[in-house]
């Protein structure tokens, strides 16, 4: 389930140009993003070719980092791709959901979800990717005290206690185990 990125890409159609609002990824993260979520190879677009519209809806260290400000912000946008850098390294870390974010306090499932990692955000060789492989009626978590949530097992979860964390020692898990993040307690890290 884990594909290499090729940054070796070519145009196949002109796009207009992209705007990137982001400190965290440039352009060239997008045509990744947009390639996995078609679920080919990383090569599939470049940032020439992007065929969707990627807007910043929630910056934490802008819109306060609680669940209650990413709801606020993302809550029934659609798909969104969440993005979170680790401190003190060049790790980013995140994930896809091809829904929409809610407060319903329930589960939602999808085939079409996945989380990522990139080892190191300025080689985008060191990229990662898992999809959804087991349990897809629980990809995504919308629970109102959590912000963005991935999987079953809480693959990836951003919890009511503004942190974040992973749990891939679960047998709920719904996402193959794609990297290790830098813990502060066991499962628990922080971001920047």
């Amino acid at each position: 389930p884990n594909m290499k990125p090729n940054t070796n890409v070519t145009s196949r159609k002109p796009n207009l140009k992209l705007k990137l609002d982001s400190t965290l990824i440039k352009p060239e993260h997008i045509a990744i993003f947009s390639s996995w979520i078609v679920k080919r190879d990383s090569s599939c677009y470049n940032k020439k070719n992007i065929p969707y519209k990627f807007n910043l809806l929630y910056r934490a260290s802008r819109d306060g980092n609680t669940t209650a400000a990413f709801h606020n912000k993302c809550d029934n946008k659609g798909a969104t791709v969440v993005i979170v850098k680790i401190p003190n390294s060049e790790k980013i870390i995140g994930g896809y959901n091809p829904l929409s974010w809610d407060s319903s306090d329930s589960w939602k499932s999808t085939n079409d979800s996945f989380i990522f990692s990139f080892a190191d955000r300025n080689n985008l060789q060191s990229a990662k990717v898992g999809y959804c492989n087991k349990n897809h009626h629980y990809a995504i978590c919308c629970y109102s005290g959590r912000g963005p949530s991935f999987g079953g097992g809480h693959d990836l979860c951003f919890n009511n206690n503004n942190n974040w964390y992973d749990n891939f020692g679960s047998p709920n898990n719904s996402y193959p185990k794609i990297d290790d993040v830098q813990l502060k307690y066991p499962n628990y890290f922080d971001v920047d």
